[in-house]
């Protein structure tokens, strides 16, 4: 016996089945909607709670010194969407806009090393003395201005994780307690340098030739931790002799521009001192006042903090990366980058390969430059990444100013990604 419908059409009718389809269509295309719908809701209200975490993170940077002279522009993926908000700048800012990232450039040139690694072009536990694999060369030239303290004891992987002991002359002055006869003993050398030609284009040989005419060190390779860039700046010479390229060239064509960054570049001449349009002028606080710092001569920052770059392709470089799904397979990625150690005995900061581990927000960086302060983070457990920047900074209380105001990007951080994980 058939079922009968309204109408008298019976239930295997083709006319009836094409009605059943109809209904089911429009009852998808309902449902559909009204998740899109719950989607654009949830996402809305997400960037209207982080617009008010922002908002107070400035106010109380501000409320310390009302004179800073910097905004503050944050990015979050999660999970289902993506918010971009960015306050207190001078002029229009976007997630287009471009800053300087400075030390996050320390995680670019990690991932080119193990990029090497991985391809097997060279070997992380080797020595810097070692010979790089297939050839008669050593990692680093055996001339004068790698003659630096354990230089047979040094190796890659020390390098990439500051535990290699190397001084560091961009981040502290050269000691007037030195024996060695150098013209910038008691100061800063690039102060030394720059007072002659502010537009001087610094070398890798240059910078570690400082280090081995000062015989400085902060301790024997693999005892101790101590954040150098210029040890990072001798992982630039390795990556030019390994690959054969410069150390511009192989990094945007072998990290850049394959993980897609399409805004970012990393110049290296000490006239290549401006910011591609659009930019983000930076500022810094003088006992004089407040002074434009935009232009720079970052040739001195080479492979540890020279890349330009924008919050779009900053939160897309560290996402793919600690997801495994950039340059670096999975393998190096888990197995060797983020195999990170404490800096301090039974503490919880921690550093990898060109990453730090930060609990509860993830695997990243931070940055710091003239005018610039920056911090990227991926956190693989929840999928979440955060980028914020500010283009200020107080010089006038240097470190202290610096740690303040990362202390307050941090906790914004800390408090957007809760926001995205809660349903």
């Amino acid at each position: 016996m058939s079922m009968k419908l309204s109408g008298g059409m019976r239930a295997g009718s083709p006319l009836n089945r094409w009605v059943i389809v109809c209904v089911l269509f429009i009852s998808l295309v309902f449902v559909s909607c009204k998740d899109e719908n719950s989607v654009e809701a949830t996402n809305r209200n997400y960037s209207e709670q982080i617009k008010k975490v922002i908002d107070a993170a400035l106010d109380s940077i501000k409320k310390k010194n009302p004179a800073f002279p910097g905004g503050l522009a944050m990015k979050v993926i999660y999970p289902g969407g993506e918010v971009f908000y960015q306050t207190g700048f001078t002029n229009a800012v976007t997630s287009a806009t471009h800053f300087r990232a400075a030390s996050n450039t320390k995680t670019l040139t990690s991932t080119a090393v193990l990029l090497l690694h991985q391809r097997g072009k060279l070997d992380i536990n080797a020595k810097i003395t070692d010979t790089i694999p297939g050839t008669s060369a050593t990692y680093v030239p055996n001339d004068q201005n790698y003659a630096i303290p354990f230089k047979n004891e040094i190796t890659i992987l020390q390098l990439l994780q500051h535990r290699a002991g190397v001084f560091d002359i961009s981040n502290d002055p050269i000691p007037d307690t030195i024996s060695a006869n150098v013209p910038y003993k008691g100061g800063w050398y690039s102060d030394y340098i720059n007072s002659q030609n502010p537009n001087h284009t610094y070398t890798f040989d240059e910078l570690l030739g400082v280090v081995a005419a000062t015989g400085l060190y902060y301790f024997r390779p693999g005892t101790d931790y101590h954040y150098s860039n210029t040890g990072y700046s001798m992982l630039g010479k390795i990556i030019e002799r390994v690959s054969g390229k410069s150390y511009g060239d192989f990094i945007m064509d072998e990290v850049i521009k394959p993980m897609g960054m399409t805004s970012s570049s990393m110049p290296s001449l000490g006239t290549d001192n401006t910011l591609p349009v659009p930019f983000a002028p930076g500022y810094v606080q003088l006992e004089g006042g407040i002074r434009n710092a935009t232009i720079s001569n970052i040739s001195l920052n080479v492979a540890e903090g020279n890349l330009i770059t924008t919050i779009d392709d900053l939160s897309l470089f560290i996402r793919k990366l600690i997801r495994g799904e950039g340059v670096l397979t999975p393998n190096t990625v888990y197995l060797t980058m983020l195999n990170c150690i404490p800096t301090k005995p039974g503490g919880i900061s921690a550093y990898g390969c060109g990453v730090h581990y930060v609990n509860q927000l993830g695997y990243g960086h931070t940055g710091a430059h003239e005018g610039y302060l920056s911090q990227m983070e991926h956190d693989p457990v929840t999928d979440v990444t955060v980028v914020m920047y500010t283009n200020g900074w107080d010089l006038r209380e240097y470190m202290t100013s610096l740690l303040g105001t990362m202390n307050h990007m941090q906790d914004a951080l800390y408090k957007i990604k809760r926001i995205v994980l809660t349903k």
